[in-house]
């Protein structure tokens, strides 16, 4: 069966009155309009609009529930309590686990709470179970991501990413309707002036050959990205939007190319050079 069961994430439960409010004024989705049963993508940022932090957000009847990478659980419940302020929102670690399928699986009987990905529905469902669960392990999930071009957290750079690099405004993953959070301002000022440098988008090798480990991507001669996760063949890459359209394309001595996503749109390429 095509089934992840994601050993190195963690659930974070929101409880109390102001839970959905309190949430609501620090990440890039809209919690307030979420429905109970469904999650969202999303992210917490810095001032500076960069991204540190990103997580599924669920929510249940008495709660909301942050599905994120392990290592981050206890900077983020950090974080979280140093707004709380007088907030009536109970921040704490959940025992749970998450596991993800292809679309042609159905989830477990036991979660807690399941929904498609809300980024694009080719990655198949997203689950919380109780516990750990004993399932079978594929490397589909990875593979899905590399072909669809959808990045995930091992391609951000914390700190240093923002949020249109890592295409959050095509995948579902930022609101420009709920008002302010933090990093709003940087992330509304780059959106509705067409000032985005980079993006995150699927490479393939062009000779057959498997991508190298790591690596600076050239066109021209000059340095236009960085790979990030790859296997076999296929990979993502940040790539500066002068590679967006070049032919001539080099992962140190290999030749790529660069694959443009469906769910991209074409005239992402057609912006006039100011800002670059």
């Amino acid at each position: 069966m095509k089934r992840n069961h994601l050993l190195c994430r963690a659930v974070i439960s929101l409880t109390g009155n102001d839970r959905v409010s309190f949430l609501n004024g620090l990440i890039t989705n809209d919690a307030q309009s979420l429905p109970v049963g469904r999650t969202c993508w999303a992210a917490m940022l810095n001032a500076q609009g960069r991204i540190q932090t990103l997580f599924f957000l669920w929510k249940t009847d008495t709660a909301l529930l942050l599905d994120l990478p392990e290592e981050k659980a206890e900077s983020f419940m950090k974080s979280l309590r140093r707004f709380r302020l007088r907030a009536d929102v109970e921040i704490e670690l959940l025992d749970g686990a998450i596991m993800t399928g292809a679309p042609d699986t159905s989830p477990p009987e036991n979660a807690i709470i399941q929904a498609l990905d809300p980024r694009h529905p080719s990655l198949g469902w997203r689950a919380i179970v109780s516990g750990s669960s004993a399932v079978n392990h594929d490397t589909t999930l990875l593979t899905r991501h590399l072909h669809i071009g959808v990045p995930s957290d091992e391609d951000i750079a914390p700190g240093q990413t923002l949020v249109l690099e890592a295409n959050m405004d095509h995948l579902h993953g930022v609101s420009w309707t709920k008002g302010c959070y933090l990093g709003q301002e940087v992330t509304a000022r780059t959106h509705y002036r067409g000032l985005i440098r980079k993006r995150i988008l699927p490479i393939i090798s062009a000779d057959e050959r498997p991508l190298p480990d790591e690596g600076i991507i050239t066109s021209k001669g000059q340095n236009v990205g960085e790979l990030r996760s790859h296997i076999g063949q296929h990979g993502l890459a940040q790539l500066h939007r002068k590679a967006w359209t070049a032919s001539d394309l080099m992962l140190t001595d290999r030749p790529i190319k660069l694959v443009w996503p469906d769910w991209l749109p074409k005239d992402e390429d057609s912006h006039d050079e100011q800002g670059t």
